[in-house]
């Protein structure tokens, strides 16, 4: 019984660590692959240093290396990585659309 324990409570510890720490950034990476592999020219985005832009161009290299994209600040084009989009805001049609069926679910 003694022994069943000792290997019981170091595998609950690595599940409980694996569950609450692992797994949500493996979560989190898988989402925002997904996300920069459906990015669109004209997206709105909101980048890691917390600029809010508009993706004017998409450059995806011929040899293996890093896409960039071409950000609009504003009027200001800022070339960056992709991987420096921490997510993709939603547009305005989005919004408005559940913004409406929230209103008319409530009414």
């Amino acid at each position: 019984m003694i022994l069943i324990l000792a290997i019981a409570y170091p595998v609950a510890v690595a599940l409980l660590f694996y569950f609450a720490f692992l797994r949500p950034v493996q979560q989190e990476r898988k989402r925002q692959r997904w996300e920069l592999s459906n990015l669109q020219v004209g997206d709105e985005v909101l980048t890691q240093a917390g600029f809010i832009a508009v993706v004017k161009e998409i450059r995806i290299p011929e040899e293996r290396g890093p896409t960039e994209v071409v950000l609009d600040l504003g009027g200001l084009d800022v070339r960056a990585y992709a991987s420096a989009i921490a997510q993709r805001l939603p547009r305005a049609e989005q919004v408005t659309k559940e913004q409406t069926a929230v209103e008319q679910g409530q009414r």
